[in-house]
Formats: structure tokens, sequence, C-alpha cells
């Protein structure tokens, strides 16, 4: 799907690739509504390149379908979506404080889940749309020190092959694309952290792994939208390691290829225990 003039709707819009990623669909004439949690940052970028600032705390579930209305009724139709926003969590799961696991789990796989719910029925009605994902090869073979972190990306990168498969033949593409360590401050958070730090360090000299460009990274994402690319994997070394893990799910795909695409089914509810007999 092209970008220009289409309404991209970024979360995570100023950390390091979220950054990258504005400047780069600015400059490809999209329309850009871009959020994230803190106002001032958020409105330097929107006043620096002239996209719509909507501060969210993505977190909280009902803040979610405000964000959607907000953006919409500002922009019009949400076109596209680019689910950037995320938190590294680093630390050895007894080590997190209270709430760690569950902010993270809100924040990087509950959120994206639930604002493409909210926008996947315009873009199916409209017959057109895009769903990307930023995932983390961390989601296919993790370090110690960021399960939870892992756990997370693994689960947006497999939801995002279950959105493929339902999409098919109705307009809407997907792109996940599954990141290994980009330039950032929170890369640098997560090396201070000595288990993973350590990790990091061993797979770097073994040249198994690179920093990766946010620039080069957000180029590559978009190009794969505008293509029409389900999968981005960064860096190129590493790439084999991550098929091999998405084998499971191209045999799913080889397997139900050339059936008919299911149209929508009403909800179910769940018929309660059958009582005794009048």
């Amino acid at each position: 799907m092209l970008l220009a003039d289409r309404h991209v709707l970024l979360t995570g819009a100023t950390g390091t690739i979220g950054r990258r990623l504005t400047e780069q669909l600015v400059a490809r004439g999209a329309r850009v509504t871009v959020v994230a949690r803190s106002a001032g940052p958020l409105d330097d970028l929107a006043r620096r390149l002239g996209v719509r600032p909507l501060p969210a705390d993505l977190t909280q579930a009902s803040a979610l379908e405000d964000v959607i209305a907000r953006a919409e009724a500002g922009s019009g139709p949400v076109d596209a979506i680019v689910h950037n926003a995320a938190v590294e969590t680093v630390g050895r799961l007894d080590e997190l404080e209270p709430g760690d696991v569950e902010r993270t789990v809100a924040l990087n796989l509950t959120a994206p889940l639930a604002l493409t719910r909210l926008v996947l029925p315009g873009m199916i009605a409209r017959g057109h749309g895009h769903v990307v994902l930023v995932s983390s090869l961390a989601g296919v073979a993790s370090f110690p020190g960021l399960a939870v972190y892992g756990a997370t990306k693994a689960g947006l990168t497999h939801a995002a092959a279950g959105l493929r498969l339902e999409l098919r033949r109705t307009g809407v593409g997907t792109t996940v694309a599954e990141l290994g360590p980009v330039e950032s401050a929170m890369m640098d958070r997560a090396r201070r952290h000595s288990a993973a730090g350590g990790s990091f360090a061993r797979v770097y000299r073994l040249r198994a792994l690179r920093d990766l460009d946010p620039g080069v990274v957000a180029a590559a994402v978009l190009d794969a939208v505008e293509a029409g690319r389900p999968v981005v994997r960064l860096p190129r070394r590493a790439a084999p390691l991550a098929a091999v893990a998405g084998l499971p799910r191209q045999l799913v795909r080889g397997v139900l290829a050339g059936m008919p695409a299911q149209g929508s089914a009403p909800a179910r509810s769940v018929d309660p225990a059958p009582g005794p007999a009048a």
C-alpha cells in the first residue's frame, strides 16, 4: 500500500525508531497521527514535522477506544496503523518490580491487538489498509533478563501470522518486523543488566548480531508496507534463525492455501452447563 496521502497512526513515536518512522512517513507524503505517553516530547516532534500529536497511555485499556476516536476525528479513517510502542523491561523475573509484567504485556502485546481490533472493521469495509507490528528477534530466541520482553514479542509475531491468515482477500495487509538490537537508549539500558549485557557482548564477538541503524530500520519497514511484504527481518545475518522459527507458520499457510476466505461470524457465548431435566 502506497503511503502518500494515507492516514497513518503511529504509536511509540518519540522513541528512537518512532522518530525515524515519523520522519520517513512525512517524507513519503502520509498524513500522520503520532501517539506517545509524554506530551512534551510528542508536541516537539509534532511541531518539527507537522504531524498531529495524540498523547495517551496505552497501558490503560480504557484509553484505547478514545485513541482511535480522536485520531479519526482529527485526520479521517486510519489507513495504516504502526505498532511501535514498547518497553524493554530487563531483569530476572523475580527481580522485577510489582506491576512490571502487567505493564509490559499491556503495552507490548495487549495494546497492539486491541487497537488493531478497533481499526480493522473500517479497513475491511473500505477494502484497504495495513497493520504493522514492530517485533523483535528476542521473540525468536531470548536472552537472560529478557524473558518477559521476549514473551511479548513472540506473542506479537505469532499474532501477525494469525492476522495474515484472517485477512486474506480483504485488501488489508500485515507486516511484522523482527528486529535485532537497534542503536537506542532502550538498548543501552538493556546492556546495563549483567546477564543480558554479557549475552549481547558474546553474540557481538561471534558476529551473530550487530547494532542496527534506526533510520535503516524505519526505511526497511515502510518499504515493506509499500511493497506489500509481510515480514522484515534485520540484521540479515540473523534472518535465517527467525525464518527457521517461522517454519511451522509457513507450513500452516501452505496447508490452508486455496481455502475460501472466511467471512465474519457472530460472536458466540458459552452455553451454561445443562441442569437437571425438568
